[in-house]
């Protein structure tokens, strides 16, 4: 009578687990020394560690203080007995009081870095056949990186700590025998029980297979499986020797790491977590030449070219193989819901740049895995620069609603697709098990129009990337009865397949919103902060700096290297605010040098435009100077005090002479303790200083929604479920504190050009400090508000309950703007509780709005009529820190008439984000007039994105962008005569000529959301 099933399963993974894989070790031999050299600090090279004076150190001691360095150095022969064998070194590190591979290092063998370690590496092959009696010296460079369980929201800040307790162990170092063909054995056996456990119990094919290895454990000796799996290794054959299905689905497997540039670990570690793993890559391929694996950063491989030579030599050589692919297009993988419109440009420009240069490579890829929702700007931006396929797997987090394909078409803003594909499998670390292999197959959605998908293997950051084991279930499955056909290539192989059988995929238009981590709009509040003031900082420094330097004296340089340091910190785990407290102290440190460099370089440039403007009929000349892409009417303050309205052109300037009184304000506004007022909007205050009314005197209407007050500070409790730092849960509006207790009132400007009222407001542990200011002649209220913060597990938000009704609200995003509900009609509408804008949201009815705008916040929710700006959070993991301490930030309202490109909310929230700039300067006859725009844009308005002198040509380049969804005709000037100019994609690469004007202009015609780089040459 047989036995039942699950006798002769247990069976089989028992002899797998129990017998097979210890037999795999062979004989053993210690090492001949063993010393360690410990490093408390900041990390050494080779070569110092090669001349430190090093230690006896012992199997089974403890080493390495928290973000230290321990380098060991071995040194031995291969015992003559060992001839023709394969021999290895078997090096583990444990955690200190538990046992196993912990810690992650870096194998040097003859000065050069030549494999990683990690917990799923554990093995250095030293030869593949011993002559007996060989000698070596090897280091092994071991970082001490605390490794800790993800969401612990108790884990304390991690820091160096020299004197700290010793985290590992080290608890294997000796020499061994390699049995390469009881390990094939091995694979066979392990891959087909896999396959058994992964079939119904009922498949006619599990039967077989279950027979099969039956079959094989009758024939080994569990005492003696190196003398017997030959016998045993037949009927494996037989079960493998089942090809698949004629027309079957199939899996593309990509070698990768998925390596996170900074998260819970500095990025100085970054730099060795990439080296070990593309050493590790690099040797799997000199025994598997069908090997394939992508890198998805620029960054990266930048960094191993600069510390690692040796090991970028390597690389090359992969690279012009053909197995190792540079990939994703861009510097890093970064979040794009916050970085601007230009960041992403840059984010390309330099990534595809730098795979161009060094290797000759045009990507045409984006691979963004592991970002918290894609920006419905992105199709545009990645179709002009070359790049027509996108890939993520993110979205298979949603909470609320699962996206309905796996392989589409991408439809962004303006029209633009690209071809998108989702990795069914669920991962970018896939282990090449049976099981995920066919769980991708059955999850894949689109089975109907598409027969093919994506599967990235190996472990990510730090944890080696693919391994052999990996790579021998690949082989075994690629044609196997039960499975998809599964094909080693390369990641363009499967995109140049896949696109070639697209035309009746879906297609998706607008955002991909992430239905998780909503958080990151919010935390690291400083971070975001000096991120916009670096984007804008930069613009202005190429703005100024084009128009005045010569080509020779233009600092390309020094704005490249600014731009690539600042986009390092837009990584999906940096700008989001998701790392531990010693990344964004390197990022605070980061910022504050590209906003120094962009500083002097504006700086130096605005001196010199101010010395060649004419101001010799000025006796105390000051020239001020506008940023922003549109003209600018607004009060000045000048060093007396005295306020002086101006006008001021688009990208340009105007002159003010401090010797000439300053004219009467003839619009005044005025402030008292329970309100502000000028020609256009009247505010009232309660006593307790919350905002009962807005008129708006022109509309005639009241803007604060009946019976409500606005500017309301509310404080929710804020403990989400998983990630704290990433995640607010919607559950965290159910319960909220209306912050209304009032400390003090005072008037701080009582007018007449600007009018101010400050309030002091004091909860928990912490302190708000407003100064609420309405200027005469404007038509938003600001609020410039400081907190001194100091809660936990907290969010605070900002109401402004409006008279206003819509279903849906408009959000400024990336070179355009999109809408949203403002109610919960389906699950799609539920899951948007909290969402991402730049730098305004409005809410608009036929004929009137409401808008918010901020000069550093990203999470808004607008549910119903009350619009809500997201201020500051307060996550104890894994940053326990987090925002604690000093912010200061400014929001504004704006009431308009019309909707928002009728009530100027674009220019308005430029004008928040963009002060002007005084230059000082002697009066002096300059070849500029007194009043003048550098850039000038008549016709349909667009934003000027970028002015620079073009990279690897003669020129200026111009990016002009629609934002507003119009259609029309526009007129482009500059300071000097155009002469000849040309589209250009965004790596400025000539596409079409334009037509040049008499006068010099170019006029274009412009689409909606279009994005516009021209290169021109001026007179």
């Amino acid at each position: 009578m047989p036995e039942p099933d699950d006798i002769i399963d247990t069976r089989v993974v028992r002899v797998l687990n129990q017998h097979i894989f210890p037999a795999l070790d062979g004989a053993v031999a210690p090492l001949e020394s063993l010393e360690a050299h410990h490093v408390a600090g900041e990390p050494i090279g080779f070569a110092a560690a090669a001349a430190a004076a090093y230690e006896p150190f012992a199997v089974g001691a403890p080493w390495g203080s928290a973000w230290s360095t321990t380098w060991f150095r071995l040194r031995g022969a291969i015992p003559s007995s060992w001839s023709g064998e394969e021999v290895a070194l078997a090096f583990g590190i444990g955690r200190a009081g538990a046992t196993g591979f912990g810690a992650e290092a870096l194998v040097w063998h003859d000065g050069r870095p030549m494999q990683g370690l990690s917990p799923n590496h554990r093995t250095y092959r030293l030869t593949r056949a011993a002559t007996g009696g060989d000698r070596f010296e090897l280091h092994v460079e071991a970082a001490a990186n605390p490794r800790v369980p993800l969401g612990a929201n108790e884990w304390p800040l991690l820091d160096p700590e020299p004197d700290g307790p010793p985290l590992f162990t080290l608890a294997r170092a000796e020499l061994v025998v390699v049995h390469r063909e009881l390990g094939e054995f091995a694979h066979d056996f392990r891959v087909l029980v896999e396959l058994l456990r992964s079939l119904g119990t009922g498949e006619p094919r599990a039967a077989r297979i279950r027979h099969l290895l039956n079959a094989a454990c009758n024939q080994l000796d569990l005492t003696d499986i190196s003398g017997t799996f030959r016998a045993a290794w037949p009927a494996l054959g037989e079960a493998l020797d089942a090809p698949a299905a004629p027309r079957t689905h199939t899996v593309h497997a990509v070698g990768h790491a998925h390596l996170d540039t900074a998260w819970l670990w500095p990025l100085r570690e970054t730099v060795r977590k990439c080296a070990r793993t593309f050493a590790t890559a690099v040797s799997l391929m000199d025994d598997h030449p069908d090997y394939h694996f992508v890198c998805s950063q620029a960054q990266h491989l930048a960094w191993m070219k600069e510390h690692y030579p040796h090991l970028y030599v390597r690389i090359r050589e992969k690279v012009a193989s053909g197995q190792f692919e540079p990939t994703g297009s861009m510097w890093i993988e970064p979040d794009t819901n916050l970085p601007s419109g230009e960041s992403l440009v840059r984010q390309i420009v330099h990534g595809k740049r730098f795979y161009l240069d060094e290797f000759g490579i045009e990507t045409r890829d984006a691979w963004l895995p592991d970002v918290f929702g894609y920006s419905g700007a992105l199709p545009q931006i990645l179709r002009r620069a070359g790049i027509d396929r996108f890939l993520t797997q993110k979205l298979s987090w949603n909470q609320y609603n699962e996206m309905p394909h796996d392989s589409f078409w991408w439809e962004g803003i303006d029209g633009s697709r690209v071809f998108t594909h989702f990795p069914p499998s669920d991962t970018y670390g896939g282990d090449c098990s049976v099981g995920e292999l066919r769980d991708g197959m059955a999850r894949f959605l689109d089975h109907d129009v598409a027969d093919r998908s994506l599967y990235p293997f190996g472990w990510s950051d730090g944890g080696g990337g693919p391994t052999e084991q990996m790579l021998a279930s690949l082989a075994r499955c690629a044609d196997l009865d039960g499975l998809p056909r599964v094909v080693i290539t390369s990641a363009r192989e499967f995109f140049d397949a896949a696109t070639a059988e697209s035309d009746e995929l879906a297609v998706w238009v607008g955002e991909m919103y992430f239905e998780c981590h909503r958080g990151t709009y919010t935390t690291q509040a400083a971070t975001k902060l000096a991120n916009r003031r670096g984007e804008d900082g930069l613009r202005a420094a190429e703005l100024w700096s084009a128009a005045v330097l010569s080509p020779s004296e233009y600092p390309a340089e020094e704005l490249h290297a600014a731009w690539r340091l600042l986009l390092v910190h837009q990584f999906h785990d940096i700008i989001p605010g998701s790392g531990i407290a010693w990344v964004y102290r390197d990022a605070a440190r980061d910022h504050a040098a590209v906003l120094e460099g962009a500083g002097a370089i504006s700086k130096s440039s605005l001196a010199l435009l101010a010395a060649e403007i004419e101001t010799s009929t000025a006796s105390n000349p000051v020239v001020i100077f506008n940023a922003a892409a549109h003209d600018r009417d607004e009060w000045w303050t000048r060093p007396d005090g005295s306020s002086v309205r101006i006008e001021i052109p688009a990208c340009g300037y105007t002159t003010v002479d401090l010797d000439v009184a300053a004219p009467p304000v003839p619009a005044e506004a005025e402030a008292t303790e329970r309100g502000l007022e000028n020609e256009y909007l009247s505010v009232r205050f309660d006593e307790d200083g919350l905002i009962t009314s807005i008129y708006d005197k022109t509309a005639e209407r009241e803007v604060v929604a009946a019976g409500m007050t606005a500017n309301v500070f509310q404080l929710h409790r804020d403990s989400p479920n998983f990630f704290d730092a990433w995640d607010i849960d919607k559950f965290a509006f159910e319960t909220v504190t209306d912050l209304t207790a009032l400390d003090r009132v005072t008037v701080v400007d009582p007018g007449p050009a600007r009018a101010a009222v400050s309030f002091v407001r004091h909860f928990g542990d912490s302190t708000i400090s407003q100064e609420i200011s309405l200027a005469a002649g404007a038509r938003r209220i600001e609020f410039a508000t400081d907190v001194d913060w100091h809660e936990s597990n907290r969010l605070l938000k900002v109401a402004f309950p409006v008279a206003v009704r819509a279903p849906e609200a408009t959000y400024e995003i990336q070179f355009g703007f999109v809408r949203r509900p403002t109610h919960d009609n389906t699950s799609w509408d539920e899951a948007r509780f909290e969402v991402c804008a730049h730098r305004w949201a409005d809410l608009s009815e036929s004929g009137y709005g409401v808008a918010l705008l901020n000069d550093c916040k990203y999470g808004y929710d607008i549910a119903g009529s009350v619009l809500r700006l997201s201020l500051l959070r307060a996550p104890a993991w894994p940053d326990p820190t987090a925002d604690r301490g000093a912010h200061h930030f400014t929001y504004a309202l704006l009431p308009h008439a019309g909707d928002h490109t009728a009530g100027r909310v674009v220019e308005e929230a430029r004008e928040l984000n963009v002060p002007l700039v005084s230059v000082a300067t002697p009066s002096s006859p300059g070849p500029r007039p007194p009043q003048g725009s550098l850039v000038a844009v008549d016709g349909l308005p667009l934003d000027v994105s970028a002015v620079k002198r073009a990279d690897r040509a003669a020129g200026i380049v111009i990016r002009l962008v629609e934002v507003h969804g119009a259609r029309g005709r526009a007129r482009l000037s500059l300071w000097a005569p155009i002469i000849s100019a040309v589209h250009t994609d965004l790596l400025e690469r000539d596409e079409t000529p334009i037509a040049v004007d008499p006068d010099g202009a170019v006029s274009l015609d412009v689409s909606p959301f279009q994005i516009l780089t021209l290169r021109v040459e001026l007179e």
